[in-house]
């Protein structure tokens, strides 16, 4: 399994990478596929009030996708804004997360910064930055409409 062809199919495919129904995991083979070897995977919450990063190598980050959870985790990207140079790209991604796929309302929004390198096979995912959104300060869906899932 090769990297993706293009950045936009690299987005695509994390997000379908991290999706999956409840007892079942991510798919940590593709999401592997995509990481470069040293990618970095930081994320950003709020917990009771106060600000918390966590930080993992993306190899950490992917075994945790591939272990079976309770609850399902469908991503649906709403909105995306790519920025590329060369070898270099940007991608800004508004995605909602759902607990379950069908569910009319996201369980929550999350805002992520994912930066890619084009290496001789395709672009690997060299860091991903996520924000999930602060209770009380929705994230905007930067004209995106929610529930109308991006495709690749």
């Amino acid at each position: 399994m090769g990297a993706p062809a293009t950045p936009e199919q690299a987005v695509a495919a994390l997000w379908r990478s991290l999706s999956h129904d409840a007892g079942q995991a991510g798919d940590e083979a593709a999401l592997r596929a995509m990481l470069h070897p040293d990618a970095m995977v930081y994320g950003a919450r709020y917990r009771d009030g106060a600000a918390a990063l966590s930080v993992a190598r993306g190899t950490d980050f992917a075994a945790g996708i591939g272990r079976a959870g309770d609850k399902g985790f469908h991503e649906c990207e709403v909105a995306r804004e790519v920025r590329q140079y060369d070898r270099f790209t940007t991608v800004y991604s508004v995605v909602e997360s759902r607990h379950e796929r069908a569910a009319p309302k996201a369980d929550f929004t999350g805002v992520n910064s994912i930066q890619l390198y084009r290496a001789d096979d395709g672009w690997r995912i060299i860091s991903l930055y996520y924000q999930v959104e602060r209770p009380g300060q929705p994230v905007s869906l930067q004209g995106g409409k929610a529930g109308a899932c991006l495709e690749g």
